[in-house]
């Protein structure tokens, strides 16, 4: 059991969330989200000052 709690903690608390772009409307960073996510990668988007920073996900 102590390997499912491990993915399961990965899973929910990547190692790294690296910043991709910041736009300034939600319909564009799930637009360029989208976009990321065909290719492959994983994608998060996070709220910021400035509008919404895409981060790309890497475990």
């Amino acid at each position: 059991m102590p390997s499912v709690a491990v993915r399961v903690f990965r899973a929910l608390f990547p190692l790294v969330a690296v910043p991709v772009s910041t736009l300034p409307t939600l319909a564009a960073a799930r637009a360029h989200a989208a976009l990321s996510v065909a290719r492959g990668q994983r994608i998060a988007i996070a709220r910021t000052t400035h509008g919404f920073t895409v981060l790309e996900v890497r475990a």
